[in-house]
């Protein structure tokens, strides 16, 4: 049972160098609106029918040693308090990152819409790629394992984090668009919301909605979605995705920008 999730966790993303001055972005706006929305629809319909979708019981139901320990040290006592500061800072987070784009962009609306709408594209395929690993693991989240009791579906989604996926792909799209872009401040924008989204992280778990193991997952694909749809897609040199050699899971980013 551990084998999916631990081959997933290994997800590696081979990045090339950065250039020394901006390449540019390049966004055909209906075609990515219609992923981007296409994507969030598929991630809504799929939501509302999670009741349906998500198995009638666990698949991954026992947590490893090192998951326990974490949740023993993170979980708050009122653990609703840090689950509602979660969902503040997961909106909040790209929501921060868009208006702070709008001046990087020096306030020209349609270039700062094209930073957001790319950086939606990324969020929106994060979101349907935890949906589709959410329905396909099913693993037990640690206050229904705590208890012992099933209450509802939701309590069998526990791998990854949709809030950690969301924050981490918002905090690589926003940034990677920003170095694409050649704005001065894309250093600033990933390290504020890489570091925002591991508060994400920490959150969900000590509000006892998500292993560490959940987390770092979510993170790694969270993460590596944001930074490649800008790079794959929009950048104005195309790059090849290849597998990792020797039987490493993962795929490698290979070209030039």
């Amino acid at each position: 049972m551990l084998r999916g999730p631990l081959a997933l966790m290994l997800l590696t993303v081979s990045l090339p160098a950065w250039p020394d001055s901006p390449q540019g972005l390049t966004v055909d706006v209906p075609v990515t609106a219609g992923v981007a929305g296409g994507a969030l629809a598929v991630w809504g319909v799929t939501e509302l029918a999670k009741g349906e979708l998500t198995p009638g019981t666990c698949r991954w139901c026992g947590p490893p040693s090192l998951d326990r320990h974490v949740r023993a040290q993170l979980v708050w006592s009122d653990a609703k308090a840090a689950g509602s500061l979660s969902d503040v800072l997961v909106l909040a987070l790209p929501a921060s990152l868009a208006g702070a784009d709008y001046f990087f962009a020096g306030r020209d609306a349609r270039r700062a819409t094209e930073d957001v709408l790319v950086s939606v594209e990324a969020v929106a395929l994060a979101a349907v790629a935890t949906q589709v690993v959410k329905f396909t693991v099913a693993r037990r989240r640690p206050a229904a394992w705590a208890a012992g009791l099933r209450t509802s579906p939701d309590d069998d989604r526990a791998f990854f984090s949709g809030h950690v996926a969301t924050a981490f792909a918002a905090a690589g799209a926003f940034g990677t668009v920003a170095k694409l872009r050649g704005y001065p401040a894309w250093p600033a924008v990933y390290a504020a919301g890489f570091g925002a989204a591991a508060a994400v992280g920490y959150l969900r778990i000590a509000a006892d909605e998500h292993w560490l193991s959940d987390v770092v997952a979510a993170a790694a694909v969270g993460a590596g979605l944001g930074v490649a749809v800008p790079l794959l897609f929009h950048g104005e040199e195309k790059l090849t995705l290849t597998p990792l050699p020797s039987g490493v899971v993962g795929l490698q980013i290979s070209g030039s920008l």
